[in-house]
């Protein structure tokens, strides 16, 4: 529970001292369990398909969540596995490792004012479908490149699995930020936040406990 607790504080000081132009700033990094939140994986899960991974959750109901993997680019372009689509020749996109189930599926996030009419909100501007009509749409757009994901494969749980999880300690829930999932460099999201803590942990020894996260607003830090 402690790391836990350690985990959502660097969420806090992390999001304060490093997004302060951020809007979101002015909500709970602490979110609470739904669709469109993201869970941190704590350094001490180590299952292999989610050690040190940040997930998106694009689905969650009384049915059991669905979600994807964000910070596992592999190192497959997407040509590779779809070199019938025009959109994609010259474009370099890498595709991610979604999750462990489905991995011959396809899901893609993307960003939009305007989305596709096959995708589906997950919160605010970001949008899923597994489309290659909407996929073939969204590249078409200048620029765009930088708001899509294509991902290989999901995280799937069954009806209370992911709660167990979470009071088991093994995820930290946090608003989703469009920024952070679209984010140029991936691989640094779960490290810079796990870095951020061992830094507060060995400032704060055992009889200075961590502050509770509950009663802590952006503009009291």
């Amino acid at each position: 529970k402690m790391t836990k607790l350690a985990t959502a504080f660097v969420l806090c000081v992390w999001m304060i001292v490093g997004l302060q132009d951020r809007a979101w700033l002015q909500e709970s990094p602490v979110a609470p369990l739904k669709q469109g939140t993201l869970l941190f994986a704590i350094p001490e899960l180590r299952d292999p398909n989610f050690f040190q991974t940040v997930v998106l959750l694009i689905n969650y109901e009384r049915g059991g969540a669905m979600g994807l993997i964000i910070n596992k680019p592999s190192k497959i372009s997407l040509d590779e596995i779809l070199p019938d689509l025009e959109e994609i020749q010259g474009q370099s996109l890498p595709v991610f490792f979604g999750g462990p189930v489905s991995r011959n599926r396809m899901t893609v996030l993307l960003r939009a004012d305007k989305p596709p009419k096959e995708a589906l909100k997950v919160f605010k501007d970001v949008y899923y479908t597994g489309s290659k009509e909407a996929l073939a749409e969204m590249l078409k757009k200048r620029g765009s490149h930088n708001e899509v994901r294509v991902y290989a494969g999901y995280t799937g749980w069954a009806p209370g699995q992911l709660e167990h999880e979470i009071s088991r300690g093994d995820w930290v829930v946090s608003h989703a930020d469009a920024d952070m999932i679209f984010s140029e460099d991936p691989d640094k999201i779960w490290p810079q936040i796990f870095k951020i803590q061992e830094q507060i942990e060995i400032r704060n020894p055992p009889s200075q406990p961590l502050p509770n996260i509950e009663h802590i607003h952006p503009s009291q830090a």
